[in-house]
């Protein structure tokens, strides 16, 4: 049986565990509440989240100056390839139209004969019948072949004889071969639209024409 020396500790020693369990919230309590309440403190408190933000608002700053850094590199190099004009305004709503057709023209072997239409030809093969019509007045080329003494076709009228179809296409062949179509020291090709019907058609409109021009549009036919 425990001795009645031994209750008594028992009870001093839990009271004094309490006593100090209840010191320690007292302490705490009045610690909390003197942060609470201390200016000083709060204002300390503001200022370390205000260095914090800040610092990521200098992150995301030095992040933002560096893309700005790459895409106007970009934009420079751009307008050094694609030898866009210095009038050139990247905000312009035919913008994009510009670039995509200098990204085309920089594709192409040979340069553009043309501006701002290079379509000279629209050549049609249906069921192996083959004509073309020039679509367009080249002041290059007709001023070539007046030189030459040879006629250029009148536009929009149909030329559906073999021997004047070739005769004109020797004689833009010819034009890209003289001083007169060099472009940069290259020399310029036309473009060509095709009409085609029956899938020989398509293989002899491509192969007939495409020792003389780039193709701008192929486009089949309903066959009657």
């Amino acid at each position: 049986m425990p001795s009645r020396t031994s209750r008594t500790d028992l009870v001093i020693s839990m009271t004094l565990a309490e006593v100090f369990l209840l010191l320690l919230f007292v302490v705490w309590h009045g610690f909390s509440a003197t942060i609470n309440n201390d200016p000083v403190a709060l204002l300390k408190e503001k200022v370390a989240k205000l260095e914090t933000a800040n610092s990521e608002f200098d992150k995301q700053l030095r992040g933002a100056k560096e893309k700005i850094v790459d895409l106007q590199w970009r934009l420079d190099f751009l307008h050094t390839y694609l030898r866009l004009p210095p009038e050139f305004n990247e905000r312009n709503e035919n913008a994009g139209a510009y670039v995509k057709n200098a990204c085309k023209e920089e594709c192409r072997s040979s340069p553009v004969c043309e501006r701002p239409d290079n379509v000279l030809v629209e050549a049609s093969v249906i069921h192996g019948q083959i004509s073309i019509k020039v679509l367009s007045s080249s002041q290059h080329l007709s001023a070539w072949l007046a030189g030459l003494g040879h006629h250029y076709p009148p536009v929009g009228v149909p030329i559906t004889g073999g021997g004047q179809i070739q005769e004109f296409l020797e004689d833009v062949r010819s034009y890209y071969s003289s001083s007169s179509s060099k472009v940069d020291g290259k020399e310029c090709r036309f473009d060509y639209r095709l009409k085609w019907a029956s899938n020989d058609d398509y293989h002899d409109g491509r192969v007939g024409f495409e020792g003389y021009f780039y193709p701008a549009g192929i486009t089949q036919v309903s066959e009657r």
